[in-house]
């Protein structure tokens, strides 16, 4: 059993109410995946003084560098979403041979494995 974790958040696969509630196969995951990859509208706004990220109504918020990098995350999410429209649309596209496709998975690892 784990008693700390890097981030607040937490995914899970499986969820299962017996005598109590059990979650299975759970991973700790940091902000950037669960924004780039959670699903929902992405929002950018400044709150106090800081630039702040946060997904639909807020149940995820967290706190970006600056305005610009706000600004880049969201902008990064909403080229990722269109990638992946355009890999539906087109089932043999390859991502990693395209350039563009190839440009943003490589953003995208460059953001996650940095953060």
């Amino acid at each position: 059993q784990t008693r700390h974790f890097e981030s607040p958040y937490l995914v899970y696969h499986e969820k299962i109410k017996t005598s109590r509630v059990f979650i299975r196969d759970c991973s700790m995951v940091s902000v950037y995946p669960l924004v780039l990859l959670g699903g929902g509208q992405v929002h950018t706004q400044l709150q106090q003084g800081h630039f702040l990220i946060s997904l639909d109504d807020g149940w995820i918020r967290f706190q970006a560098a600056s305005h610009q990098v706000a600004e880049l995350v969201k902008e990064l999410r909403c080229e990722l979403d269109q990638l992946l429209q355009d890999k539906i649309r087109n089932p043999s596209m390859d991502l990693c041979v395209c350039p563009r496709g190839s440009r943003i998975i490589g953003m995208i690892v460059k953001l996650v494995t940095t953060q």
